[in-house]
C-alpha cells in the first residue's frame, strides 16, 4: 500500500505544481506585459497587444477555483491532504 500512496502522492504534487505553474505564469505576464495579454473571446489589436497577443482561457482559469469543477485548487488540496493523514496513519 505504501507504493502506491506514494504514487498518488507524488500524482497530486505534479497535479498542484502544474496548478501552480499556470498562476505563476499568469501573474508573470500580468506584471511584466499586461499589454500583450488578452481574454479569450475578446477582441485583439495588433498596435496595442502585438503581433501574437498571449490569450488567457478564462474558463481554464475558472475551472481552478471553481468548486463545481472536478479539479479544482480547493478539491485538489483537500484530496491531497487526507492521502497524507492516511499515509502518516499507516507509517504511526
Amino acid at each position: 500500500m505504501a507504493e502506491a500512496g506514494a504514487e498518488d502522492k507524488a500524482k497530486y504534487e505534479q497535479t498542484l505544481m502544474r496548478m501552480g505553474r499556470k498562476l505563476q505564469s499568469l501573474g508573470q505576464l500580468l506584471e511584466q506585459a499586461p499589454s500583450h495579454l488578452v481574454a479569450k473571446g475578446f477582441p485583439t489589436d495588433p498596435a496595442i497587444n502585438g503581433n501574437r497577443p498571449v490569450i488567457i482561457d478564462m474558463d481554464e482559469m475558472r475551472a481552478l477555483f471553481d468548486t463545481a469543477a472536478a479539479k479544482n485548487v480547493g478539491a485538489t488540496l483537500r484530496e491531497y491532504h487526507e492521502l497524507l493523514q492516511r499515509l502518516r496513519e499507516e507509517t504511526s
